[in-house]
């Protein structure tokens, strides 16, 4: 295979162009001790109704969680509530994220080169729309890919009233559209969560390639590897975001629900299986280069 074959290059998120696990346990833990303080509720009840409101949204970066957990039924007044309880543990989180969430070593690099060599770049994920579409911008990612394939994002919650949840100044950057990615972002119905194909394929007739001439990276064997070896594409397995030490994942247990992790880091529960195996296996994401380059 030389480079005029691949025409297209689409890559998983989490895991692949980030460690999900590295940012998203000191998040959620230190969003846990700051809601802690400001309630004296016990750890293990704080840590019990996020998590239930996580389960339900299916993800543990639900921006809203406090608000619709049973602490904010225990504090109704929004008002107070936001400011006492939901903004302390609102920055803990986002300075933790601020220090654990950043892209693997020659990711933004081989982002770069790509570009230079008019390489289309997609990003296709199973996270939803809004923690998607913030990672690839807090990271700067957005600056390079050519769009954001996500899975649907969530919506303001609000009283039986109608009145909104969410502090006025986030409905506010929300409307300005500061919170929007510089790439373009789709949402995909629900249904097109990997190892489903139909993302993959839309993308594929978006930009008029045909799946083999597509170079397809992600760290799950199942959900990504799987995918693409059955519709034909170019895999490369991201080895290097599969390993996560045993102390991570003891305590992403604790704050996470099974079937969302699956989602982020799917290839923690392929531990020690191999179900697919992977044509091309990278320690790094710049081997990517190679795989085009029919070098590797």
């Amino acid at each position: 295979m030389g480079k005029s074959d691949v025409r297209l290059v689409v890559t998983d998120m989490d895991n692949t162009l980030y460690s999900w696990i590295d940012y998203i346990v000191p998040a959620v833990e230190a969003m846990v001790s700051a809601t802690e303080r400001a309630t004296q509720w016990p750890r293990v009840k704080v840590v019990q109704a996020l998590k239930a409101v996580y389960s339900k949204h299916e993800s543990n970066e639900y921006p809203f969680a406090l608000q619709e957990s049973a602490i904010f039924e225990a504090f109704p007044d929004f008002g107070s509530f936001d400011k006492l309880v939901i903004e302390p543990a609102r920055m803990a989180f986002a300075e933790a994220r601020k220090k654990y969430l950043k892209p693997y070593k020659t990711v933004v690099q081989t982002l770069v080169e790509l570009k230079k060599r008019g390489l289309p770049v997609v990003a296709l994920t199973d996270a939803p729309r809004n923690p998607a579409e913030q990672r690839a911008k807090r990271m700067e990612l957005d600056q390079h890919l050519t769009a954001l394939y996500t899975l649907p994002g969530f919506t303001f919650p609000a009283t039986p009233e109608g009145e909104k949840l969410v502090a006025p100044d986030i409905q506010q950057k929300e409307a300005r559209g500061e919170y929007r990615a510089a790439c373009p972002v789709i949402e995909l119905p629900r249904d097109a969560e990997k190892p489903n194909p139909k993302g993959f394929l839309q993308i594929c007739r978006t930009y008029g390639v045909e799946a083999q001439q597509v170079v397809y990276v992600g760290d799950s064997l199942k959900k990504d590897v799987g995918m693409a070896q059955a519709v034909g594409a170019i895999d490369c397995w991201a080895e290097y975001g599969t390993y996560v030490s045993l102390e991570y994942r003891e305590r992403l247990d604790i704050i996470s629900a099974a079937a969302i992790t699956r989602r982020h880091a799917s290839s923690v529960f392929e531990s020690g299986e191999k179900p697919q195996k992977p044509t091309h296996a990278l320690s790094n994401f710049g081997q990517v280069l190679d795989v085009i380059d029919g070098t590797r």
